[in-house]
């Protein structure tokens, strides 16, 4: 008799697939992201990374309404450990950007947690199940969105807008255009290049360090599975993930920083 239900070992390392779609009308078939369904049908495609963003989402929701119920004067254990957290950055943001920090905290701040948790979805993996054709397959249910291009180049272009941003309130437009040419016109391919590669550096790092993070320990696990993978994943998905968040945060307040180019804050 034929098996009813197949077992199958899903690949260590694959790009975001796609889950589900959402169904689209007529007349968003010619829509750059609808895709085919089936003949007729349209719809627009939702990745693993769009579905584990909203995980992270929501899990951080959780802990900022946590972290903000029952405050008191007299702070709890739970109360003292989230201020504690929240002091550490503070003086972190305080040390680079100065009395920007008014202005600037709450994007640093939240821009970290969302990459810290990225990161490190993949260190506690959470099982998925899913029976189909009769296939049964077990698979993390989860994937890091910071090992997804798209992921990273949107946050390096909020960042982009957020220092270009900094530089129009210091200089307005016509000032940062100036700056480009300085310290001698000459320098102006070179500076524009320059800027350009901020956005690009940030994200492709990030990217980078994440994705060849999630091979090396796909081949790990072809290599040696019973022996090595375990405390490489302390340095991989760990320690590397937590590394590479205060790094796409430093990058983007010296970013910062650099634009304000030693003006004081002044609240509007």
């Amino acid at each position: 008799m034929a098996n009813i239900v197949g077992f199958e070992t899903p690949p260590l390392v694959e790009g975001p697939k796609i889950m589900f779609f959402v169904p689209v009308p007529e007349f968003l078939h010619d829509f750059p992201f609808a895709m085919e369904m089936s003949p007729g049908s349209f719809g627009l495609p939702v990745t693993i990374t769009v579905i584990s963003t909203w995980f992270v989402m929501a899990v951080l929701i959780l802990i900022f309404r946590c972290a903000s119920s029952n405050l008191d004067v007299l702070p709890s254990k739970k109360q003292a450990f989230f201020e504690t957290l929240y002091e550490g950055l503070d003086s972190i943001v305080e040390g680079t950007l100065g009395s920007w920090k008014k202005k600037y905290y709450t994007y640093i701040s939240t821009l970290l947690l969302f990459i810290l948790f990225s990161n490190l979805l993949s260190f506690f993996p959470i099982p998925g199940i899913s029976i189909k054709d009769g296939i049964f397959t077990i698979a993390p249910a989860f994937r890091g969105p910071t090992a997804d291009l798209n992921t990273t180049v949107g946050l390096a272009l909020i960042t982009t807008f957020t220092f270009l941003a900094a530089s129009f309130k210091v200089g307005g437009p016509l000032g940062y255009i100036k700056g480009l040419f300085e310290p001698m016109p000459l320098m102006f391919p070179i500076n524009l290049v320059g800027e350009l590669a901020k956005p690009t550096n940030i994200s492709i790092r990030l990217f980078g360090n994440m994705f060849a993070g999630m091979v090396i320990i796909g081949l790990l696990y072809t290599a040696a599975p019973a022996v090595v993978p375990a405390p490489m994943h302390l340095y991989f998905d760990l320690f590397s993930g937590i590394v590479q968040s205060f790094v796409f945060i430093m990058l983007t307040m010296v970013y910062i920083q650099g634009s304000v180019d030693g003006h004081e804050y002044i609240e509007d």
